[in-house]
């Protein structure tokens, strides 16, 4: 399945998915998708009105991601949490280069139980469609573009895997670096139109993708080292959104930091599909938690990471409400 992901291919056939999938994730499509998001969000600060403290990860950056996969995807609100634990298991895979056997194991178990929940999905909505994404991606098969069953199931299992661990790092390391900046959290607050460069920042700050893996096409040399057909290859994100080339004092959190090429989303070809959604739900969630807790701050100066090499997050992320 893997091999099918857009993710993981290149021209012609990354060009022929690519096509089809942006019409998924068009900005019309993202901006519909507003309401949904922020009625999401309320529901889940609610939940924290009451409460001293509470773990921003458990409570919000991690299940919301999958919460607006599943309704995108039509998923009964029964099965959110299930999927939430197949989303987990792959990406526990894709991001650690030392995974262990149970979890790939893990991973494959997962991966199976989705293709069978989109097989049954997409059958059902071939009787009847939608207006959910799978239902999209249908009519734009029947409209004469290529998109195989299998084809269909994988990218479905991308879109849940690569965008669940990714956009939840972008909110908890976004509400983690506020809070370990004060000053800027309290311009945020003053002044929220900042919040779409401010997720710019933190994107910048704090990637949640700290690499990106290639393979070399052919001989090549950069700045005096050669590179060899067939090498692997691993670009650090992380660092080059650190570039002091690119950008002034770039240790230094500036929510109004523009212009700001950073690389979070990667670049070329192979930029995120999902960075729009992305983008929205960090918007919406940051924004509302610190509106919503204006004395919220760290519960443990010392967080600890999570051992994922590839998405950079922390394990939890407790806070003083």
């Amino acid at each position: 399945m893997l091999s099918l992901w857009l993710l993981f291919i290149d021209a012609p056939e990354h060009s022929r998915l690519r096509k089809l999938m942006n019409k998924g994730f068009s900005r019309i499509v993202v901006d519909g998708l507003r309401p949904q998001i922020e009625a999401i969000v309320d529901r889940m600060l609610e939940t924290m009105r009451d409460a001293s403290e509470a773990d921003v990860l458990r409570e919000v950056a991690y299940p919301l991601p999958v919460r607006v996969m599943a309704e995108m995807f039509g998923v009964p609100e029964l099965l959110h949490e299930q999927f939430i634990r197949w989303t987990n298991a792959v990406t526990m895979f894709l991001g650690n280069p030392n995974r262990t056997v149970e979890q790939t194991q893990g991973a494959q178990e997962a991966v199976l139980a989705l293709k069978e929940f989109f097989r049954g999905a997409v059958a059902e909505r071939r009787r009847q469609k939608g207006s959910d994404l799978i239902s999209l991606l249908l009519d734009i098969e029947e409209d004469g573009e290529v998109l195989t069953e299998e084809e269909l199931y994988a990218q479905c299992v991308m879109l849940l895997g690569a965008g669940h661990e990714t956009t939840r790092n972008l909110i908890g390391n976004g509400v983690y670096t506020l809070l370990r900046h004060p000053e800027e959290m309290a311009e945020l607050q003053k002044n929220p139109e900042l919040i779409r460069s401010a997720v710019e920042e933190l994107l910048r700050y704090e990637s949640p993708i700290q690499f990106a893996g290639r393979v070399v096409k052919e001989e090549m040399e950069i700045y005096g080292v050669r590179l060899r057909q067939g090498q692997a290859i691993m670009f650090i994100l992380g660092a080059a959104n650190r570039d002091p080339q690119q950008f002034n004092d770039p240790d230094h959190l500036d929510l109004n930091r523009l212009p700001n090429p950073h690389l979070a989303f990667g670049a070329g070809e192979h930029f995120c599909i999902g960075n729009q959604l992305a983008r929205l739900e960090g918007q919406i969630a940051i924004l509302k938690m610190v509106q919503r807790f204006p004395r919220m701050r760290l519960a443990t100066q010392i967080p600890e990471w999570a051992p994922n090499y590839g998405f950079r997050g922390l394990k939890a992320l407790p806070v003083k409400l």
